[in-house]
């Protein structure tokens, strides 16, 4: 049997350099889906400014990731999760996350992110009840206020609109 890397894709079978494989793709697609929009200057930025700089930097990120995967040697999986407990909790949390997107416009944004960090402050990271509390009132709420009053961001109002 061959040993860990030396398959057919060589180092290449590192997660580290599939994942900067992978996003040297993403990073490749915006920046040829964003070659028509105008770039502008620095002091007057065109539609493509944003996107073609976040695309660079993604790839060069990328870049990074994947000579870095080829070159260091990937550790166990198994010791992400060295107990049971651990996966449960990265089950729980990718759980949370999806309900998060699908309930998100019929409950609302308010109501639905404070309840997300309550599950994921909770029994994810385990906190305290009124930690818990805390985070979650002010993260929803400071949250709510930064984009909607401040960035004027149209969120999903749902059972319950502030």
């Amino acid at each position: 049997m061959s040993r860990r890397g030396k398959g057919p894709l060589g180092r290449l079978g590192h997660p580290d350099a599939l994942s900067g494989l992978a996003l040297l793709a993403v990073a490749a697609f915006a920046l040829l889906s964003a070659r028509g929009l105008p770039f502008g200057t620095l002091h007057q930025p065109g539609a493509g400014f944003f996107p073609k700089n976040l695309a660079v930097l993604v790839g060069v990120l990328a870049a990074t990731l994947l000579v870095r995967g080829a070159v260091v040697p990937a550790p166990s999986v198994r010791g992400l999760w060295p107990e049971r407990n651990g996966l449960r909790r990265f089950a729980l949390m990718l759980a949370s996350l999806v309900g998060y997107v699908c309930i998100l416009e019929p409950v609302g944004y308010v109501l639905t992110t404070a309840g997300l960090f309550v599950v994921l402050l909770r029994w994810v990271g385990r906190q305290t009840w009124a930690a818990t509390s805390i985070v979650a009132v002010l993260a929803a709420g400071g949250s709510y206020l930064l984009f909607a009053r401040w960035l004027l961001v149209s969120l999903p109002v749902g059972l319950w609109a502030p």
